[in-house]
């Protein structure tokens, strides 16, 4: 090979791994950047009498923390377990929880946003306040939040779901 097809060959491999150092680099630190909030954990569980509540959790929001919704009038699923389930919302997974489906799922900066349908109440999770049948509640760690039966969204207030394809 002569030297100026060499030289050539020379550029193109470091230009290829000056390429590939800027886009890992670019990369890890997007990824840092987009995870840095932490993710939202929601835990839900039922008392010995078979009443339903959930645990709301964010450590940049509510620190060590949590927020507990309990659902008084309402019955867990009979299919769940004494053991509290627990959701970690890390990536767009819109499977539905034991309480209810969940419509809505937005991961893309953590803690992003979240919103749950548990027992016919909508409940949004954003990074500001907490979203609960279309009333605001200010984040207050350590907080227990009584959801009433009648304060369920009536269908026509509450978000279209787009139709499963």
């Amino acid at each position: 090979m002569n030297d100026e097809g060499s030289k050539a060959v020379r550029n193109l491999i470091a230009i290829f791994i000056a390429t590939l150092f800027l886009y890992i680099t670019g990369y890890g630190g997007c990824t840092a950047v987009r995870q840095r909030g932490g993710p939202w954990v929601v835990i839900q569980g039922k008392d010995p009498s078979g009443q339903p509540w959930m645990r709301i959790a964010q450590h940049r929001i509510l620190g060590d923390r949590e927020v507990t919704l309990v659902f008084p009038g309402e019955m867990a699923p009979a299919r769940f377990t004494n053991d509290p389930f627990q959701r970690v919302f890390n990536s767009p997974n819109t499977n539905a929880l034991p309480y209810g489906p969940i419509p809505f799922v937005d991961v893309t900066f953590f803690p992003g946003t979240v919103a749950l349908d548990a027992f016919g109440h909508l409940i949004e999770m954003v990074p500001r306040t907490l979203f609960l049948d279309g009333h605001e509640i200010p984040w207050v760690p350590g907080t227990n939040i009584v959801v009433s039966r009648d304060g369920k969204l009536p269908p026509e207030k509450r978000p279209l779901r787009k139709p499963a394809p």
